[in-house]
């Protein structure tokens, strides 16, 4: 929860600081991102002023260009962030999954609307109702990833892409983005998903032995 927290303001105040013309985001270590921490389910029900709620809409109010390197294993979250990104570069052999299914949790981000946009609606059906890990060299081919790059090359790649898409117009580069993305649709979206989790995590509770 502190991480999301941390998250969710770091991208506020990189939106709002006009000095800022690119957000990068990537991970240190073996592993991009290992998902929801599954213990922190004890802090749920999540509301809009919640750590979760408030990460995903920043992240889906972010209207700069935004970069997400991945290595390594990406799972849940780290991989529905990708879908806000608008450059992600993966190393070939980098381990994606979406688990919601066997958590018996919906998908967040707005995931339920926006995979199947980006991937088509099968796969994203594949991957949401199967949970099949995948890597990124499929992410590419399906188009979740725009760019590979070997591990050791991965920083460097990240922060060329960077400056590339900093040094473009930023006003015209919100007006894009706004297009591409239906702002109110996916906010809609990802509290109906929260709502969703939610309900899920109170129906599991209600189930575990008291006493």
């Amino acid at each position: 929860m502190t991480m999301f927290s941390a998250l969710a303001e770091s991208l506020g105040l990189a939106q709002s600081n006009d000095a800022v013309r690119a957000i990068t985001l990537s991970g240190l270590g073996p592993n991009f991102c290992a998902g929801h921490d599954l213990s922190a389910f004890d802090s749920w029900p999540q509301g809009a002023g919640d750590p979760v709620p408030r990460f995903l809409h920043a992240l889906a109010d972010v209207r700069k260009p935004l970069l997400i390197g991945v290595h390594g294993s990406a799972a849940g979250i780290g991989v529905t962030m990708l879908l806000h990104a608008d450059w992600v570069v993966a190393t070939p052999d980098a381990v994606m999954k979406l688990p919601f299914v066997d958590l018996g949790i919906a998908p967040e981000a707005g995931s339920s609307l926006l995979l199947a946009r980006a991937i088509g609606a099968h796969r994203a059906r594949r991957l949401l109702l199967g949970g099949e890990a995948f890597t990124g060299q499929q992410a590419c081919e399906w188009g979740l990833v725009s760019e590979l790059a070997p591990a050791y090359e991965l920083a460097t790649c990240l922060q060329h892409r960077a400056r590339a898409l900093a040094a473009k117009d930023p006003k015209t580069c919100r007006r894009i983005k706004s297009l591409l993305v239906p702002a109110d649709e996916v906010h809609a979206r990802i509290d109906e998903e929260i709502e969703l989790i939610n309900t899920s995590v109170a129906e599991r509770r209600a189930l575990q032995p008291t006493g």
